[in-house]
């Protein structure tokens, strides 16, 4: 009997962002709660699909802007003034996009909302395996050339054309429409129109497939699929963890949310303070910074974690890979010895790549999160 992989888009994207919030999100199963800017793009998504399901009459704009009002969930936010802040963005874009629905509805026809699809995925080097991968579109519609897939953003950022051109995301919701309405292959993916629609900008940028491409998600697929069963999860730190649920449980972050600290913590945090402290005041006293990261290195191994904090800033220890050399001694005697393959002899003498970590000091104040 073949094995089966369940998974979905969302979790190969946690992954490619960082492996160890897949690790806790995705094969721990722990629960974290969701960040404002999550809730912010949940209750517009439910808001959207609530206007584009109701027939044969859309709700009107005041009716759209009540439904929002009644969903909205304002102790998530905080404080009120941060509360009025997302709310009143919210009613903005649904103004826009209500106004700018209005402009084209007579254009197409919306098929479905939040659409449910499954793609199963072989695996190219092993046919007794394979991926079931499941998915969400938020919208699907019937224009004049074919089918549009539709894909809400509430982020800022634009991407590139590029990016789009060779989102996975993108791929795998074109090969999903195709599973749900099979009567959609007769257009070609050349006539699927995959579209992400920037909620903030109330812009668009769209993309389609070719059938190579499509016959590529398998080994993408099943490369990352690779990956994550080799992976040691380690944490990538990048901006997005301003928005991770996980920070208290990370070795990135969890120090900074230690309520109670012993004694050794709170010296610990005394040294990150002076570590600052004697490098910005004497750039000489190499020594006593070395003594110091030894002790911050010694308290990292002891908590398992791999940032610590102090008032002056944070100090993350970061593993590096320093590629070997050539012995130029042995690559001078096996040169002697041509006409022997060059590649073998040199490959010979590489020296081993070694693994190695370092101290990185950042002077940046950071808040604490709930």
């Amino acid at each position: 009997m073949a094995e089966i992989i369940k998974t979905s888009y969302s979790a190969l994207d946690t992954f490619r962002q960082c492996p160890l919030k897949y690790k806790f999100q995705v094969v721990e199963k722990i629960k974290a709660p969701k960040s404002k800017e999550a809730v912010f793009g949940d209750k517009l998504h439910k808001a959207l699909q609530f206007f584009h399901k109701q027939s044969p009459l859309s709700p009107t704009l005041d009716e759209l802007l009540n439904y929002i009002k009644e969903i909205w969930e304002s102790e998530v936010f905080g404080d009120e003034q941060t509360d009025m802040i997302y709310f009143s963005e919210a009613i903005k874009i649904l103004k826009n996009y209500y106004e700018n629905y209005l402009k084209i509805k007579e254009k197409l026809v919306v098929l479905d909302t939040e659409t449910r699809f499954e793609v199963l995925l072989e695996n190219p080097d092993n046919k007794d395996q394979k991926c079931l991968l499941r998915g969400i579109i938020d919208r699907v519609d019937k224009i004049k050339d074919g089918v549009e897939v539709i894909d809400y953003k509430t982020a800022k950022r634009f991407p590139a054309q590029n990016d789009v051109n060779n989102s996975l995301q993108l791929s795998l919701y074109c090969i999903g429409v195709l599973n749900r309405w099979p009567e959609f292959a007769k257009y070609g993916p050349e006539n699927i129109k995959l579209t992400l629609y920037y909620l903030k900008h109330q812009e668009t940028i769209s993309s389609k497939r070719t059938e190579e491409q499509l016959n590529n998600v398998q080994k993408q697929t099943w490369e990352m699929l690779k990956e994550i069963e080799k992976s040691e999860f380690q944490p990538i730190p990048s901006a997005l963890c301003d928005w991770c649920g996980y920070r208290r449980l990370c070795p990135m972050w969890r120090h900074l949310y230690k309520e109670q600290m012993a004694i050794d913590d709170e010296q610990v945090k005394k040294v990150v303070d002076e570590f600052f402290a004697l490098k910005q005041a004497n750039s000489q006293n190499n020594k006593k910074i070395n003594d110091l990261k030894e002790i911050i290195e010694n308290y990292l191994d002891k908590e398992k974690i791999e940032r610590v904090f102090g008032d002056t800033g944070y100090i993350t220890r970061l593993i590096q890979i320093k590629a070997g050399g050539y012995d130029i001694k042995k690559l001078e005697q096996l040169i002697k010895t041509l006409p022997l393959p060059i590649q073998e002899q040199f490959q010979q003498v590489k020296k081993n790549d070694k693994e190695y970590t370092i101290i990185k000091a950042s002077v940046k104040k950071i808040k604490k999160e709930p």
